[in-house]
């Protein structure tokens, strides 16, 4: 679904254009009506309930519809598969009073690429496989724990009602807005058709059934596979783009159905727009490669352009004349997470040390070109409940270093590197921090925190590699100390339950430095909720304090975005990530020279 957080690795990403100046011929390298996108690095795989990877969700969300959509510009909740927003009724009685009922209808018009139409089960068919233990969706799980039952009509197989125990201060947009998938591609043996959804919905349950359900198991053994994640012909949802193919390291793409349903509605409802005929995905992680991929026009849309890359394309009247050059807020935040659970970081006053000889300011003028906002926490600024009154950490290599003595740390052997017994054994504080290879900025960075630390004593090895081999083989393993990188959120309220609860420390959920207690996780249930908005938003600065406190990361910056737009195309920028709607981009044919 659209809320959910995304991990992306550091890269350098950008103002509006006010006005546009009046259409003029102009000579473009490609006429067609394909729309070649920079993918800075290479999704994991394309199926919705498998993976977090913020550059999959760019390319599968052309693939795959939900029951609502955020209007781009608006960012209010629509319809899309659905006929309305959902009728909502709270449950004064019966096995699930104190929550809420969520009633749907999907539009009649709706289809999937075999002909038959979009239901209520395929609803159903979706949140089974959430719910099955087995399946690798652990991170949306925590989205959807409060929903205990999904009943159909059985007077119209259009219309459902999702039941909760609870009332989820997002319950609407976490329902509405989850991806919905084709039981007929996704599970063609009716593994998980005589399953009751009420047995998967209780957790307890739910893990009793996977042990001993050989069909809960074989669905989750194929779900799992490669297969599913990017084979043609295993990968198919009711948008209006069908994945086509996939060239690993070079593009990935997707081609507009000839029988799209929802062109006889998109006049009428913009989310069903498709005007391109073709989505290409080019997989261009060097920061030096996709500047000359602009220079060259061999793409029409870019987004975290290297800061002093993008300086220099603004002074460029070439690129100027074809492209419009955009510095789009965007809701991420950028961070140095702290892998808590190693023994060299385990201890707090380390990693607050850590944060002490990161100098952020200098980050941002120096190697950012501005393009920023410092932060003290998780949430971003501009959210009403952001903990202002915590004090940005101050650059002090003077406090880092009383800090690191406090925690036990001292250079026994005189070597210039503090050392510490820990376990039984005498250890370096030489730390390793991982940087995503094709970010000039997470690289440059690196290097200002590596001479920073070795002031206090501590050695930072730089280790720049791919960012799948990051997520795959270091952060979701935990295989890790230091890692640059960032999330990025939607523009509704956040829900901590994803990154900061304990249910989330698992292999394959999203609490990835190991923070958490009882009374955090207590915390992040009573802010999931409470409905009152001045109630949780005084529950989000308790939080943010003990995340604070704690120092399970180092929060750096909330970023401007630097993007870059073909004027070859008529596309308006969204705050809804990725900062653009693909099927928007109408070509603009009176722009092109003949």
């Amino acid at each position: 679904m659209k809320k959910f957080i995304f991990f992306l690795p550091l890269l350098g990403l950008l103002v509006f254009s006010a006005c546009k100046p009046e259409p003029t011929p102009i000579q473009f390298k490609h006429t067609n009506n394909t729309v070649y996108v920079r993918l800075q690095a290479e999704p994991d795989k394309l199926n919705p309930l498998g993976t977090t990877n913020g550059y999959s969700r760019i390319v599968y969300e052309n693939i795959f519809q939900s029951p609502l959509t955020f209007d781009p510009q608006t960012l209010e909740l629509k319809p899309w598969l659905a006929k309305s927003r959902p009728e909502v009724k709270e449950l004064k009685e019966g096995p699930f009073a104190g929550g809420l009922s969520y009633t749907f209808e999907l539009i009649p018009e709706a289809k999937w690429d075999n002909g038959k139409p979009v239901t209520a089960e395929d609803i159903v068919f979706t949140f089974k496989t959430i719910f099955n233990p087995k399946v690798n969706a652990e991170a949306y799980r925590a989205y959807f724990s409060s929903i205990k039952d999904i009943s159909v009509d059985p007077a119209n197989p259009r219309r459902y009602t999702v039941f909760t125990n609870e009332k989820y201060f997002l319950g609407e947009a976490a329902i509405g807005t989850m991806y919905i998938m084709p039981s007929y591609v996704y599970d063609p043996q009716g593994l998980l058709k005589n399953i009751p959804i009420a047995e998967l919905a209780d957790p307890l349950r739910a893990a009793a059934l996977a042990d001993s359900s050989t069909a809960l198991q074989q669905f989750a053994e194929a779900f799992n596979s490669a297969n599913f994640a990017r084979e043609k012909g295993f990968i198919s949802g009711s948008g209006p783009y069908q994945f086509d193919s996939w060239e690993t390291g070079q593009r990935i793409r997707l081609t507009r159905k000839a029988n799209w349903w929802g062109s006889e509605l998109a006049e009428r409802y913009p989310a069903f727009a498709a005007h391109p005929d073709t989505l290409d995905f080019v997989i261009i992680p060097d920061p030096t490669a996709a500047v000359n991929a602009i220079l060259d026009q061999t793409i029409d849309v870019a987004t975290q352009i290297d800061s002093r890359d993008f300086k220099g394309l603004q002074s460029n009247q070439m690129v100027t004349t074809r492209y419009d050059l955009l510095t789009p807020s965007v809701f991420q935040v950028f961070i140095i997470s702290i892998n808590t659970k190693d023994p060299m970081l385990s201890d707090k006053r380390t990693r607050r040390a850590l944060a002490h000889l990161m100098d952020i300011d200098v980050a941002i003028r120096d190697l950012y070109e501005g393009f920023a906002t410092r932060v003290v926490g998780p949430f971003h600024p501009s959210k009403p409940y952001y903990h202002k009154d915590l004090a940005l950490i101050a650059y002090d290599v003077a406090k880092a270093k009383q800090l690191l003595k406090e925690a036990g740390w001292e250079d026994t052997n005189g070597n210039g590197t503090l050392d510490k017994d820990i376990n039984g054994e005498r250890k370096e504080l030489e730390l390793e921090l991982l940087v995503t290879v094709s970010s000039k900025f997470a690289n440059d960075m690196g290097l200002l925190f590596q001479a920073n630390a070795m002031q206090a004593g501590v050695k930072i090895n730089i280790a720049a590699k791919a960012f799948p081999l990051i997520m795959g083989e270091h952060i979701s393993t935990r295989k890790y100390q230091l890692y640059a990188g960032g999330f990025a959120a939607d523009h509704t309220p956040d829900d901590p339950k994803q990154l900061w609860h304990t249910s989330s420390d698992t292999p394959s959920g999203s609490n990835r430095v190991g923070f958490g207690n009882a009374q955090t996780d207590a915390l992040i249930d009573r802010i999931r909720t409470t409905l009152d908005e001045n109630t949780r938003n005084k529950l989000y600065r308790e939080l943010q304090a003990i995340i604070y406190e704690e120092q399970p990361m180092i929060f750096m910056f909330a970023p401007q975005d630097r993007v870059v737009f073909s004027k070859r195309f008529e596309a308006e920028p969204t705050l809804l990530k990725p900062g653009y709607i693909l099927g928007d981009f109408k070509l603009n044919r009176d722009l092109i020279a003949k």
